[in-house]
């Protein structure tokens, strides 16, 4: 996949309003009425980014019939065009032409789901018309973090930048985790209140991915996650598939999957394997029961606690317990976004952890497929 307009050189806080992907009427109507369906719920409309616009052209223009977006995929393009802030909430159609209204009306009930699971800061909209269907992605995307300053996405070897941001009112305690180019993992201590300051110092040519994770109300919560390339340049061609396709449909095999695929990576991490745990798995389970009951994912509930509470209510004792959290369409894309994500890559790759339950529940359908909640817990 070759995006279809330039590389941006650095990640900014601004929106972008000019040079997007050609006018559309179908476009402008999706936009407001995501803004009118924002403001009558007593929520600040979503920004119009021409960023996010041409991400969601590129997936438009990219995927094949029936097909999802990558993860990998679309961290390239969010990347590329100077975005932060992690996959944004997807609504995807296609259909002949001359049906507009209707993918317009769709377009606002999902917009109107996505306003229901939490703030929606940014909409970017993707329509290619050049074949016989109408194909559209849009992207609406949770904006909880300003940076304060512009963060260059290629470093010379040896620089250093400082990392500093602000985040919403509804989080607290900012930290920065850093994965290095050889796979390493480095949490900085967090932040008290709302404000971040860390640095990155390029001690390594390569990739570097920076994520910001702050407190909020159902616990720790990613708010940014973004490369940044030291001594190489970023990737300008993305070389892996675009799309995918929905995963096994039966929950039980896709917990297998997930726990030979976390064995797989710490075997090539040089780690020993985790033992499945079907009590873990039990505990695991509920917990994603529990996020699709009360439409969240996060590692707080206000019903069970924390993991190592709902761990200790089952009657085990490990001294330690880790936790990742999150909704796929496979078990590859699963384990492929937490490896990406700093905080629970160092989850599934600590040497203390021995045994392992992963819970897999399938959730509500959306745009016709139905997500899976995902839940590892790792324990000593």
């Amino acid at each position: 996949m070759v995006p279809s307009s330039a590389a941006v050189s650095a990640y900014t806080a601004a929106p972008s309003t000019r040079g997007g992907p050609p006018r559309d009427p179908l476009r402008d109507a999706i936009v407001e009425d995501a803004r009118a369906a924002a403001r009558g719920a007593g929520r600040s409309p979503p920004v119009a980014d021409a960023r996010l616009d041409w991400a969601m052209t590129d997936l438009a223009r990219h995927l094949g019939a029936d097909e999802l977006p990558a993860l990998e995929a679309v961290a390239f393009l969010l990347s590329h065009y100077g975005l932060v802030e992690p996959s944004p909430h997807f609504f995807f159609a296609r259909a002949s032409a001359g049906t507009d209204a209707e993918i317009r009306a769709r377009a606002g009930e999902e917009f109107a789901a996505a306003l229901h699971a939490g703030a929606v800061g940014r909409i970017g909209v993707g329509i290619d018309r050049s074949g016989p269907e109408v194909r559209v992605v849009a992207g609406f995307q949770e904006t909880s973090i300003v940076l304060a300053a512009a963060i260059s996405r290629r470093l010379r070897p040896g620089a250093e930048v400082r990392v500093r941001a602000r985040i919403a009112a509804a989080y607290r305690d900012p930290e920065l985790v850093i994965t290095s180019p050889d796979g390493r993992v480095e949490e900085a201590p967090p932040a008290r209140g709302r404000e971040l300051s860390g640095a990155l110092r390029c001690a390594a040519e390569g990739r570097y991915q920076l994520e910001i994770v702050a407190t909020g109300a159902v616990g720790p919560t990613v708010l940014a996650n973004f490369p940044v390339y030291c001594g190489v340049s970023p990737p300008a061609v993305w070389q892996g598939s675009v799309g995918m396709h929905q995963g096994s449909a039966d929950p039980v095999i896709a917990e297998q999957e997930i726990v030979a695929l976390v064995n797989r990576d710490r075997a090539r991490a040089g780690l020993p394997p985790v033992a499945a745990d079907p009590r873990l798995a039990a505990i695991a389970r509920a917990h994603c029961q529990d996020m699709i009951a009360h439409d969240f994912v996060g590692h707080l509930s206000p019903r069970t606690g924390t993991a190592m509470d709902r761990v200790r209510r089952a009657g085990l004792k490990p001294d330690i317990v880790f936790e990742n959290v999150g909704r796929a369409y496979s078990p590859d894309q699963a384990e492929s976004g937490f490896l990406g994500s700093p905080g629970h890559r160092g989850n599934l790759l600590d040497p203390r952890a021995r045994r392992i339950g992963v819970g897999v529940v399938f959730g509500p359908e959306v745009t016709g497929t139905r997500p899976l909640f995902v839940t590892q817990l790792l324990t000593s």
